[in-house]
Parts: C-alpha cells; sequence; structure tokens
C-alpha cells in the first residue's frame, strides 16, 4: 500500500509539473503573437484596425490570467496604450488617460524586473509624451542608458524624449544623453539624425560639433 502510494504521489506530482510547463508555453506562444503584432504596428504608417487592437488586448487578457508575474506581460500592456494613445479620433483627454494607463502596467514591469532597460525605456518614453519631466522622468532616462547604452532600440527613443525635456534636463542627464548620441551614431547614425532634424529643422551635425545637443 505505501509503494502504490507513493507511485501516485509521483504520478500526481508529474502532471502537475506538466500542466505548468503547458501553462508557460501557452503564455510563451501568447506573448510571441502580442510583440509581433505590435511590432508590425509600429513599423506601419497606416494605424491598426480595432479588431487587431481588440485580438491583442483579449491575448493579453489570457497571458497574465496564465502567468501573472510576467513582467513581459505588463510591458506590452504598456506597448497597447501607447498605441491606442496615438489612434485617429482620441482626444487630448483620452490621450492622456491611455499614457497615464500605461504608466500603471509599466510601473509593475519594473517592479518584477528593475534591471530591464526596455522597461525603463518604456516608462521614459511615456512620461515624455505626457510631459511629465520630473524626477521619475530623470531616473528611467538614466536607467534606460546605463542598462541599454549599447541597445539600438533604445538610443533614439532616449534622444527623443531627452531633447522634449531638454530645456529643464539637469547637467548630468544631459551629458549623458551626448554620450548616448555619440554612441548611436557609431550604430545607427540615420536614425539618430533623423530625431535631430524632428526636433530641430536644420540642425547641422558635424565630426565633432552638434548644434542640438550644446
Amino acid at each position: 500500500m505505501q509503494g502504490k502510494g507513493i507511485l501516485w504521489g509521483l504520478v500526481v506530482f508529474l502532471l502537475l509539473v506538466i500542466l505548468s510547463a503547458a501553462r508557460i508555453g501557452v503564455a510563451d506562444l501568447l506573448s510571441g503573437y502580442i510583440r509581433d503584432a505590435i511590432a508590425a504596428w509600429s513599423s506601419s504608417a497606416a494605424p491598426p484596425d480595432e479588431s487587431d487592437l481588440v485580438a491583442v488586448s483579449r491575448a493579453l487578457d489570457v497571458a497574465l490570467r496564465i502567468s501573472p508575474g510576467n513582467p513581459n506581460h505588463y510591458e506590452d500592456l504598456a506597448r497597447l496604450d501607447f498605441v491606442r494613445s496615438g489612434m485617429p479620433g482620441t482626444t487630448v483627454a483620452e490621450r492622456a488617460d491611455r499614457l497615464r494607463h500605461g504608466l500603471k502596467s509599466i510601473r509593475q514591469a519594473i517592479a518584477l524586473r528593475p534591471v530591464s532597460p526596455y522597461s525603463w525605456g518604456i516608462l521614459l518614453r511615456l512620461k515624455s509624451e505626457l510631459g511629465e519631466f520630473d524626477a521619475e522622468f530623470n531616473r528611467s532616462l538614466e536607467r534606460t542608458v546605463t542598462l541599454g547604452p549599447w541597445e539600438p532600440g533604445l538610443q533614439a527613443v532616449v534622444l527623443d524624449a531627452a531633447l522634449n525635456a531638454w530645456d529643464v534636463l539637469p547637467k548630468a542627464e544631459r551629458k549623458m544623453v551626448r554620450e548616448n548620441y555619440h554612441r548611436g551614431l557609431k550604430r545607427q547614425a540615420n536614425a539618430m539624425l533623423d530625431v535631430i532634424f524632428a526636433h530641430r529643422n536644420g540642425c547641422v551635425v558635424s565630426s565633432g560639433y552638434d548644434e542640438c545637443l550644446q
């Protein structure tokens, strides 16, 4: 009898392991689908269809039920709010509400995984879009640069957000932004210069001088 009890215990344990692995696998598949969809929207000039937004939102709800402690899902919630904030027909008030909702999600992601430069980069972008150039903005800029200094996907984000806040940005953060800018020129000069030109039309950038980052 004792042997049968041990055997059944092992069977139950193995079933739990299999179920847990299956849940994680489903959550990972959903996360991949969600990120691919958001990336496709970001690279497209046309806004996503509302039906696509709803489908991704539902996928995120399922992923969060399966794996509520996964910071990737909260990052994706914040990204989705950012996309929704820019949809045609969105009012100024609605846009601000979306961005603030995104702030709540990305703060949860950072609490779960404070060493992700991409989470800090999302926080930086949301704060910039809201025009909230405060201590949290400065902190998110510093963390993004420190944790992901050579990440191409973040270098332009840092530059764009910093130029939005340049007049009120402390000297220490300005120095970090200049260094980030010159690193970016080595990896993706066109992307960095596109940001410069968007902020300061006709800004002249030469080998050792940059009017926009004085």
